[in-house]
C-alpha cells in the first residue's frame, strides 16, 4: 500500500513539474534604427513578455542583431506557462531602453526575421508662403510636385574577347583522291 501511495506522490509531483515546464523559445534577428538611422555597435535590444524582460541581445554589427545563419546569434525570447494565461502573449521590444515601434506575437521554436525601429527620420517642414487676402495674412504650405527623372541607360558596349590562338590554318578537304597516271 505504501508503495502505490509513493508511486502516486511521485506521478503528481511529476505532473506538477510538466505542467509548469517553459515554453519553447522563439527568437528573432533583423535591423534596428532610431530615428531613421541604424543603431551603433553595443547597443542592447530587450525583448518583454507580459511586462516582464525575457531576451537580449548585444548588436555587433552596426544597425543589425543577429542574423539569419545557422550559427548566428539571435535574441532569445522565453515564456513561461503563465504567460500564456491570457492567451498568446505579446512580445514588446526596447532597443536601449526606449520602446520600439514594433512588436510580435510569442510563437514557440519560431525564427523570426523582424526590422525594429524607434521613431521615424525626422520630418522635414514643408516650405511655407504667406498668401494674402484682404486684409488677413495666412501662411500656406507651398506643395510642389516632382516629375519623375528617367535614368537614360548608356549603349550597351560590346565585349570583345582576345582570341586564343591567332595562327590561321586553312582548312583541308575531307576527301583527297589521288592523281590518276
Amino acid at each position: 500500500m505504501s508503495a502505490f501511495l509513493i508511486a502516486g506522490m511521485c506521478i503528481a509531483v511529476c505532473g506538477l513539474v510538466s505542467a509548469a515546464s517553459p515554453q519553447l523559445p522563439c527568437e528573432f534577428y533583423g535591423t534596428a534604427t532610431i530615428q531613421g538611422t541604424p543603431v551603433p555597435v553595443g547597443t542592447v535590444i530587450t525583448a518583454y513578455v507580459n511586462g516582464t524582460p525575457q531576451g537580449k541581445i548585444t548588436v555587433t554589427e552596426a544597425g543589425k542583431f543577429g542574423g539569419l545563419g545557422t550559427f548566428d546569434e539571435r535574441l532569445i525570447v522565453m515564456a513561461g506557462e503563465n504567460d500564456f494565461a491570457n492567451g498568446v502573449p505579446t512580445i514588446t521590444f526596447r532597443i536601449n531602453e526606449q520602446n520600439a515601434d514594433q512588436s510580435a506575437p510569442y510563437q514557440p521554436g519560431a525564427s523570426t526575421q523582424l526590422n525594429l525601429t524607434v521613431g521615424s527620420p525626422a520630418a522635414v517642414p514643408a516650405p511655407v508662403e504667406p498668401v494674402a487676402q484682404g486684409n488677413n495674412t495666412t501662411q500656406v504650405p507651398v506643395i510642389t510636385a516632382q516629375a519623375p527623372v528617367l535614368a537614360q541607360t548608356p549603349a550597351a558596349t560590346p565585349v570583345v574577347t582576345p582570341v586564343q590562338n591567332q595562327s590561321y590554318q586553312a582548312a583541308q578537304p575531307a576527301c583527297v583522291t589521288a592523281p590518276t597516271q
